[in-house]
């Protein structure tokens, strides 16, 4: 059969950067995590959170007070608007408490979205195209990235967003811009060490049992022994253990508040634990990747 018989024909328009092909990976990974019902739950359980303080904040700022009783009034509910506010900025607050929600989702979906991979010998496929192991990393990072922004910097950035449109003016979002940027920030660090973890994980346990057992003795147990010896030691230090509060330091880190000295010293060595940990696992990511026989 002659191949304009078989509806066979050159490609006739623009090669795109074989960079382009991690959007589409992004877009497949949400494409899968929304079409498994399961996984529903988990999102409702981390939009309730950001309903109740969407509501609050709503509420309050309807309400005609003098002065700043607005503020006064929101910090009685656990948020505050304002960056000149320490320990009870109510950003990173709202952020630290997604922790629970976020880990489960990625302890579940790191076999749908990595795992699998390996599992059913589709990573040949991906490789034998134009795009090579480098975008496929970076594809799947941005996929597990995009999950966790979902669910913790975008619900922030449209709270910030929420209370200056219930203002009178700009002038809230002119005197707190250092909140986006903060926001942003912590916003990486969640994704980067998260993504880097599950992707590296999930690449070499593959099924879902095994992954959800290791995340959640890294996130958990390890934490547990942390403090445990914290207690007994009375060293804080021995709290850096738990990869979560070091994450949580390092939030705290860029958005400038801290609840004592401690925790301003100690943010630095998790920083430096943080950086330790995810090139560690991204060594780990690469040599596992490039262990793939492709065909081309």
């Amino acid at each position: 059969m002659e191949l304009d018989q078989a509806h066979y024909h050159g490609w006739q328009g623009t090669l795109r950067s074989p960079w382009s092909a991690c959007a589409a990976i992004v877009r497949v990974a949400i494409v899968q995590v929304l079409r498994n019902k399961a996984y529903w739950l988990v999102l409702g359980l981390g939009t309730l959170r950001f309903l109740a303080y969407w509501s609050i904040i709503y509420a309050v700022t309807q309400l005609t007070l003098p002065g700043d009783a607005h503020d006064r009034l929101l910090e009685a509910f656990g948020f505050s608007a304002n960056s000149d506010v320490d320990q009870n900025n109510g950003y990173i607050m709202f952020m630290e408490g997604q922790n629970i929600v976020v880990m489960i989702l990625l302890a579940f979906s790191g076999s749908l979205l990595v795992g699998a991979d390996f599992r059913l010998k589709a990573l040949p496929f991906y490789l034998s195209r134009r795009i090579d192991k480098r975008h496929y990393i970076v594809g799947k990072l941005l996929a597990i990235s995009t999950v966790i922004a979902l669910l913790t910097v975008v619900p922030a950035l449209l709270l910030f967003l929420e209370y200056g449109m219930f203002t009178s003016s700009t002038e809230y979002w002119l005197a707190n811009w250092r909140i986006v940027v903060s926001v942003l920030a912590f916003g990486a660090v969640l994704c980067i060490v998260n993504s880097i973890l599950l992707v590296a994980i999930a690449a070499y346990l593959q099924r879902i049992v095994p992954i959800t057992i290791a995340w959640a003795s890294l996130f958990l147990l390890v934490g547990r022994l942390g403090s445990f010896l914290y207690r007994e030691t009375d060293n804080a230090y021995w709290r850096l253990l738990d990869p979560w509060r070091d994450m949580r330091l390092v939030g705290r880190l860029c958005f400038g508040s801290f609840r004592d000295e401690t925790d301003r010293t100690l943010a630095w060595w998790a920083l430096a634990i943080l950086t330790t940990l995810c090139a560690v696992a991204l060594l780990a990511l690469v040599h596992r990747v490039r262990a793939v026989d492709v065909v081309e």
